[in-house]
């Protein structure tokens, strides 16, 4: 028979067993029958699920009362669904209350799978609508049998605090994320807070009562009546799991999971999920839970694992023969479960985003997080979609627990059918299509790229540090590196350390399992014994945090990195050595050849803010410093490598402060206006509106020329004026303090020190007044300030000013307050006069040169003087020429006075030429560690040149 005639086949068999059982219920079926919906859809529905036309045809008026009650064409509510298991609950006696269970459950998975076929809800409300039910029968058993239980041996209460107890059922695995599939056991554990006694006549322990209501509810769900059975439970994701006790207190599952939690149970739990006393959940979670599963480190420990919990099912799918099943088998759900689980252990104690339980939801943000491929994601995503789909309709046909694909053609064509395909051969192929991907992404997530993980051969030789000296001198041959004495002398202080010592059995095996590739690496480096002393450095500071070993195992192309950025420079490998969580930026493929952008930054930034949310205000730091310390690592990557000229560096570490102290005033002014309410100002009480601060940058933040150990200088300026300032919050402050608190918490986010280092040194000196100046002023009194007080100084730090963060209608008013103020506040009769005295102070107090040396930004000739001639020139002609002082960096003022005429075009080329060699030369020096003090050789002709032009100018000779 063909497709089509076996199609045809089932639809027809389908409109006649509807008709014969609307023979024998007619008025029920007419009834039935007259919603067009229910109609159109019966016939596929019918020959789609044996279960629905069995539960129908016995039972109309099932169907009826869901279409009735709105239910079968309409999306339900949990509550509802409560709501009518207690409208049909009858008697209290345990058989009653399994009848009553059993009826309700039939009548909702008919409700359910109706509505999947006939096409009226998605997978998503398929899903949730099961775990829905499956919650909704949970707490209803537990709440019968915590009654019956309580009232035959009195109230559970706690030793300390004598308060009441309760069970808390933990739902796992699917039921947990709330994605249940349609003939699914449901994994439970069973915990209840406190040790102690119940308070009635016959008084138990609470062990024992909980054992005994952990029984009963498991008993009034699982037991096989004539009605059947509600689900089956399965208790052995329970600590010690069959042995182990059916119900266990808060404290000793603590206890458990930190002496003998295994990483499967970690897999476990990033799903489980409170269904009964909730109240109870969220402390466990935080002090027991998160802390087990989730660790605050990156840890690719959980791919060793993977490997293991996949090849146990890869047996077991052999022995069973389970090639064919779409959970189990290759390419199947489990895979695509293990790929999303193994990423949210292994970064999820960095990004609470990633705790989240359901797999949909997190999935797309490990493309957000550059952890997969977009494509990768979407093709899983559409994977787990369909899989899942299919999942169901393959249980929905006679509510059995199946995952294996039909065999017979007339199984085969049913299952097209329900996936509202045209054939077997359709869906056979799509199937295929999908799980070929998944089994592809799967391997290389678990086992790495074919062919990619490295392009070298694999070691010749396993490198043991415990081994003799003999057989490690062998080795060091084996790899090209027997001629080197300074290498084997400083492998065995790495073997003696106290690093090694403190090893546990693991950290060896990974280090003895990491030791192989790099010293093939370095073999192929200049300086090998260099490359290794770095790479050692940070092994040590990386101490008993063995993951990061294992990330490099499990990243050959991150190790490869690693030998070829420590023989490069020694700035990258303190970096890292510094903050091991760097190595994690070794996988990202856009480390070396691709130049990294603004917009990446911020990209990055964004993918990290949902793990800012929910963090107290220390860790909200330590995130952010996380992003900053792998930015700045980025640039210097790019830097070194020679993909990123300096002025590129300089604004990319620019854009990096802009983006930090952007994010830190939104989590200040999040926190102050949480406790004061947002500051309000005007001239009367019924017409104030919203006022606001910015933060402005001064000098190299300014003059976008950040090195990668600058300060920051910043002003904080606010817009609040009028007769009413205050805060609209019930801790009402007045706005200057409000302002003031603000810029203060600012600073110290900015400042503070944290685990991961902290982000700036932060400078508020050049606020007007100085450190006699309020820290946050209005944009009002800094205007006058600097018409009525400012010295010429103050006027020239002006030049180097832009607003980097606030609100942007302000950052426009400051932005013509500056231009205004630098047009025709300043004293041009005694500029030149005052910029030499200034100049001439400076290079007296802060020179650090010292015999045959120049102190290259101090001293005569150097970056200083420059950056004077420049500003004296801008404040100079800036009231005739409004537009040289538009830009706020030096080139660009430059050739600003360049465009103008005001300086020979000759002349500019020579300083802009000059001070992009200074700052470059500087820049290495501050990569090197080393200070602004250069050999007394070196830019001669340069410096000869800059005093030149500064006599000239400036009538004084250096």
């Amino acid at each position: 028979m063909t497709a089509d005639a076996t199609l045809t086949s089932l639809l027809d068999a389908a409109r006649a067993r509807i008709g014969e059982s609307r023979e024998q219920s007619e008025p029920v079926w007419s009834q039935i029958l007259a919603h067009s919906q229910v109609a159109e859809t019966a016939p596929r529905v019918w020959a789609c699920s044996e279960f629905i036309a069995t539960s129908c045809s016995r039972n109309p008026s099932l169907l009826l009362a869901l279409i009735e009650n709105g239910r079968l064409l309409d999306r339900a509510t949990s509550e509802w669904i409560a709501q009518d298991l207690v409208a049909h609950e009858r008697g209290q006696s345990e058989a009653e209350l399994m009848e009553a269970l059993r009826h309700f459950r039939r009548r909702h998975m008919v409700r359910i799978a109706w509505r999947d076929i006939a096409g009226w809800a998605d997978l998503d409300e398929t899903l949730r609508d099961l775990s829905a039910l499956a919650d909704v029968c949970i707490q209803f058993a537990y709440d019968r049998m915590y009654a019956m239980l309580t009232a035959r041996y009195g109230t559970p209460r706690g030793e300390s605090s004598n308060d009441p107890q309760s069970m808390l059922i933990l739902g796992m695995g699917k039921l947990g994320a709330h994605e249940l599939n349609y003939s699914s056991d449901i994994d439970l554990v069973f915990l209840y807070p406190e040790e102690g006694q119940t308070d009635g006549a016959r008084s138990v322990d609470n062990a024992e009562f909980f054992l005994r209501l952990g029984q009963k509810v498991t008993q009034l769900l699982s037991t096989q009546t004539v009605d059947g059975f509600v689900y089956r439970v399965d208790l052995r994701l329970r600590p010690f799991g069959d042995s182990g006790r059916v119900a266990m207190g808060f404290g000793a599952f603590e206890d458990y999971l930190q002496q003998h939690g295994r990483d499967w149970e970690r897999y476990a739990y990033v799903k489980a999920r409170a269904i009964t006393a909730q109240e109870h959940f969220a402390s466990l979670y935080d002090e027991v839970l998160r802390p087990f599963v989730f660790r605050r480190y990156l840890d690719f420990s959980v791919f060793e694992s993977l490997r293991d919990m996949k090849a146990m099912i890869a047996r077991e799918v052999e022995r069973r023969e389970l090639r064919d099943n779409i959970k189990l088998g290759p390419g199947g759900i489990r895979e695509i479960e293990f790929i999303v689980q193994a990423f949210q252990l292994i970064r999820g104690g960095n990004d609470r985003r990633l705790q989240n339980r359901e797999l949909r939801t997190v999935l797309p943000l490990l493309a957000n997080q550059r952890l997969l491929g977009r494509e990768i994601v979407s093709d899983l995503d559409a994977a787990y979609r369909f899989l899942r789909l299919a999942e169901n309709r393959l249980q929905e046909w006679n509510d059995e627990q199946t995952h294996r694909l039909p065999t017979d053609d007339t199984a085969q064509t049913r299952f097209a059918l329900s996936l509202g395909m045209a054939d077997w051969s359709s869906a056979a192929t799509k199937l295929t299509m999908h799980r070929e991907r998944v089994a592809r992404y799967f391997a290389q997530t678990v086992f790495g790229p074919a062919g990619s993980a490295t392009d070298q051969p694999a070691p010749v030789a396993g490198f043991d540090l415990d081994a003799p000296a003999e057989d490690r001198e062998r080795a060091l041959n084996d790899f090209g590196l027997g001629n080197s004495p300074a290498l084997a002398q400083a492998l065995d202080q790495l073997r003696t350390s106290a690093y090694y010592r403190r090893l546990d059995d693991t950290g060896r095996r990974r280090l003895r399992a990491a030791l192989s590739p790099v010293l093939q690496s370095i073999a192929k480096v200049e300086a090998p014994e260099v490359t290794f002393a770095r790479i050692a450095r940070i092994l040590e500071m990386i101490g008993g945090r063995t993951v990061y070993l294992a990330l490099l195992n499990e990243n050959a192309t991150a190790l490869q990195r690693l030998v070829q950025l420590c023989s490069q420079s020694q700035f990258l490998a303190d970096q890292i050595a510094a903050h091991p969580l760097l190595l994690d930026e070794l996988i990202d493929e856009r480390l070396i050849g691709e130049p990294p952008s603004r917009a990446q930054f911020a990209e990055d930034l964004e993918a990290r803010r949902g793990a800012l949310h929910g963090e107290d205000a220390e860790r909200q730091v330590e995130l952010l410093r996380n992003f900053q310390s792998a930015a700045i690592f980025r640039v210097a990557v790019a830097d070194l490598t020679g993909h990123l000229p300096l002025m590129k560096v300089s604004d990319r570490l620019t854009d990096i402060a802009e983006l930090i102290v952007e994010e830190a005033l939104g989590l200040a002014w999040t926190q102050m206006t949480g406790k004061h309410g947002l500051p309000m100002c005007g001239d009367r009480p019924e017409e104030l509106r919203p006022s606001s601060m910015i933060v402005v940058a001064y000098g190299k933040f300014g003059g976008l020329e950040l090195g990668y150990s600058s300060d920051l200088d910043l002003v904080f300026l606010h817009d609040s004026v009028g007769e009413v300032q205050r805060t609209d919050g019930a801790q009402t402050l007045d706005n200057s303090v409000f302002f003031q608190r603000l810029a203060q918490r600012l600073v110290h986010l900015l400042t503070v020190h944290t685990a991961a280092g902290r982000l700036y040194e932060v400078d508020t000196r050049l606020r007007p007044g100085g450190n006699r100046g309020l820290l946050a002023q209005t944009l009002r009194s800094f205007r006058e300030y600097e018409f009525q007080e400012a010295w010429t100084w103050e006027h020239q730090s002006l030049l180097r000013a832009r607003a980097v963060a606030g609100n942007a209608g302000l950052r426009d008013a400051f932005e013509e307050a500056r231009l205004e103020v630098l047009r025709n506040a300043v004293r041009r009769t005694d500029l030149r006069d005052e910029v030499r005295k200034m100049r001439a102070r400076m290079r007296e107090n802060l020179s650090k040169a010292g015999p045959g040396q120049v102190d290259l930004k101090q001293d005569a000739g150097g970056v200083a003087d420059l950056e004077f001639l420049v500003q004296y020139w801008m404040l100079k002609w800036a009231d005739r020429y409004p537009e040289i002082v538009i830009f706020s960096d030096n080139i660009r003022q430059l050739e600003s006075l360049a465009s103008g005429n005001l300086v020979p075009q000759s002349r500019v080329d020579f300083l802009v030429n000059t001070y992009r060699r200074y700052r470059e030369r500087l820049h290495h020096l501050s990569l090197n560690g080393a200070k602004n003090v250069i050999a007394d050789n070196e830019f001669v002709e340069e410096r000869r040149g800059v005093v030149e032009i500064w006599a000239e100018v400036m009538g004084e000779n250096l």
